[in-house]
Order: C-alpha cells, then sequence, then structure tokens
C-alpha cells in the first residue's frame, strides 16, 4: 500500500478527491496517446492501479468504520462520499484543436455542415483498463521476476508487478496496452455568416474525453481557413473579383450581372470611359461578425474590345465613326490634337 501511495505522489491520510486528482495529474503525462517513452504504457497502468487500489482500501475502510489503510493517526478529511465524486468545476479533459477548411461561398453564407472527427474513446475490449486477465500468471518481464527494479542507486518494488515477480494480466491485444481505440463520428455544426481566414469556432464539450470524469469532455476549437477560389480573392472583410465587361458597356454606363458568393448580384456602372477601372460598393463584402463593420465589395472591370464582325455590323460601325470624325475635336480631343499638329491635310 505504501507503494501505491509513493508512486501517485501522496502520503497515508489523504482523502480520495486528493488520490484522484494525483491521477489526473500524473495521467496527463503519462498516457500512452500523449507520451512517446517506451515505459508510458506500463507505467500509467501501475498508477491506474495504485489509484484503485487506494480508492478500494479507502471504501471498504469507511464501510467498515476502521481508520483509513496504513495512516499513521486517524485523521477525518471532512469529505463526504460526494466530494470523492464529484469533479472540481475547472476540472476538464484536454481541449482540441483542428483546422476546418471552408468554400468561400459557404464561410460568407454560413449554415450547416457535417465534419467527421476521429477521437479516441475507451477500449471496448479491456473497458479502457489496457489489460486483460490471463489464464495463467507469467513471470513479470521488466523485473525478470525479482519484485524489484532499480532506480537510481537503489532497489525498489517493481511498479509493474507490484512486487509480485509475475503478472496476471497482459496488454489488451485489442488496443495494445493503451486502454484506447480510435472511434469516428459525424458532428453537425451551426456556421456563422462571414467566417474568415483566422475566425476560430468553439464548441463546448467536443474534446478529448477526461481520463475519469465522462461526463467532462474538454471543448473543440476549429480554427478557419477558406479554399483558395477561381474567381474570388479576400482583403480583410473585402470581398474582391475581376469581371471582364464590354468596353462599350463601360463608356456607356449601365446595369451589370455579377457572382457572388451570395447569389448573383446586378450592380450599376456608371457611365465613363472604356478604360479599366476599380468600382466599390459598400458593405456588400463579407458580413460582420462579433460587432465589427461589413466589408466592402471591389471589382475590377477590364474591358474587352470587339473581335471579328459581320458585314452589318460593319456598316453600322463605319456610320458611327464617320459621325465621331465629324466631331473629332469634341470625341477624341487627344487624336484632333495629334492630327492637327502631324497631318498637313488631314481633311480635303
Amino acid at each position: 500500500m505504501r507503494d501505491a501511495y509513493k508512486l501517485l505522489g501522496l502520503k497515508p491520510g489523504v482523502s480520495p478527491t486528493d488520490i484522484k486528482r494525483a491521477f489526473r495529474r500524473l495521467a496527463m503525462h503519462w498516457h500512452p496517446d500523449r507520451n512517446d517513452d517506451p515505459v508510458a504504457t506500463e507505467h500509467f497502468k501501475a498508477l491506474r492501479r495504485a489509484h484503485d487500489r487506494l480508492l478500494d482500501a479507502l471504501s471498504t475502510a469507511a464501510a467498515d468504520g476502521a481508520a483509513a489503510p496504513e495512516q499513521d493517526t486517524a485523521t477525518s478529511s471532512g469529505h463526504g462520499a460526494a466530494s470523492s465524486t464529484a469533479p472540481d468545476s475547472d476540472v476538464r479533459g484536454a481541449d482540441r484543436f483542428m483546422e476546418l477548411e471552408l468554400e468561400f461561398e459557404e464561410a460568407f453564407s454560413g449554415g450547416s455542415k457535417q465534419i467527421r472527427l476521429s477521437q479516441s474513446a475507451p477500449c471496448t475490449h479491456c473497458e479502457g483498463r489496457g489489460e486483460v486477465k490471463l489464464s495463467f500468471t507469467r513471470l513479470c518481464t521488466p523485473c525478470r521476476g525479482t519484485g524489484r527494479v532499480r532506480s537510481s542507486d537503489r532497489l525498489q518494488h517493481c511498479p509493474v508487478c507490484a512486487g509480485r515477480g509475475y503478472r496476471s494480466v497482459e496488454a489488451c491485444p485489442s488496443c495494445e496496452g493503451s486502454g484506447k481505440q480510435s472511434v469516428e463520428r459525424w458532428l453537425a455544426l451551426s456556421l456563422p455568416a462571414g467566417l474568415i481566414d483566422g475566425d476560430s469556432l468553439r464548441l463546448a464539450g467536443e474534446g478529448e474525453p477526461h481520463p475519469e470524469f465522462v461526463a467532462r469532455p474538454g471543448d473543440l476549437h476549429l480554427h478557419i481557413r477558406l479554399r483558395p477560389h477561381a474567381l474570388y480573392s479576400r482583403r480583410g472583410r473585402d470581398l474582391l473579383l475581376q469581371r471582364p465587361l464590354s468596353a462599350l458597356r463601360l463608356l456607356l454606363g449601365g446595369e451589370v450581372r455579377i457572382p457572388h458568393p451570395g447569389g448573383e448580384r446586378t450592380v450599376k456602372v456608371d457611365a465613363g470611359t472604356a478604360s479599366a477601372r476599380s468600382v466599390c460598393f459598400h458593405g456588400e463584402g463579407f458580413p460582420a461578425r462579433a460587432g465589427r463593420p461589413c466589408g466592402n465589395l471591389i471589382i475590377e472591370f477590364e474591358p474587352i474590345t470587339v473581335g471579328e464582325i459581320d458585314a452589318s455590323l460593319r456598316e453600322r460601325l463605319e456610320a458611327l465613326e464617320t459621325e465621331l470624325q465629324r466631331k473629332l475635336s469634341d470625341y477624341f480631343p487627344e487624336l484632333a490634337a495629334w492630327e492637327a499638329n502631324w497631318l498637313q491635310d488631314r481633311r480635303p
């Protein structure tokens, strides 16, 4: 019994709550899922046995009305049965962190999404203990049957076999002694509108399970990342896109259809020159979150000129060109100035 206390770093006379708290602290370090040391699995199981042994002894002593085992004096901790099972308010399993990749459209509009989680759970074959009973006892490998192992400059009881020199259990073949198995499940998410790179979502109770208290798992933190898009890009909460457009439409102005993550939109382009221009539509970018302002929609219009033309269109364009030439200084002042300077007989 003294070895069990020593393994957990405790002294006789502690309460069940102290035993559980010490086990939780050491289990977080020695659990095979967290520690790659070759002896981690065996040490973790030794910690579990010490934890179970001390709690069983205290429970038996309480039922018999006797003092706790190996206590120097009979002391009362003041804890009832409830305190040995109720976790502290801040005791939870470990938080889990994952990256969630979203398309521009679903990040912009939000909605529901299913994600698949792979998570460790207690092994169903060994009920999470990491070991199963043997039909016949076997020699303990770490101490070679002596029941003692060397620690620094002295010998001490082997923590694997508790000093017996033999083992009546072995590592569970299903989980290879870890006490854990990987299970997959689908989780339904409700995505708020306007998620961008760097945002995060916290899902309470969807993290790692607590090693002792089933009802106190950690939280799941999802780090948002947007997939690259063939059309859209982003600058802060501003939505950017390039839209090819007829040079004539840029000259005349008017309504123009554009694609948008929230659905196709129609925007109004002011009349102007037939050159490339950038137009900002305020509040049409990524939706606001947590009191932040909405982003803007910034469209780069790229003028496209006429390609090959048929005879009918050529006739109409020739008539338009003749009309423009008659008032060249009004419609093309730079061209009129160039011709006046370099062409002596510009007009017949």
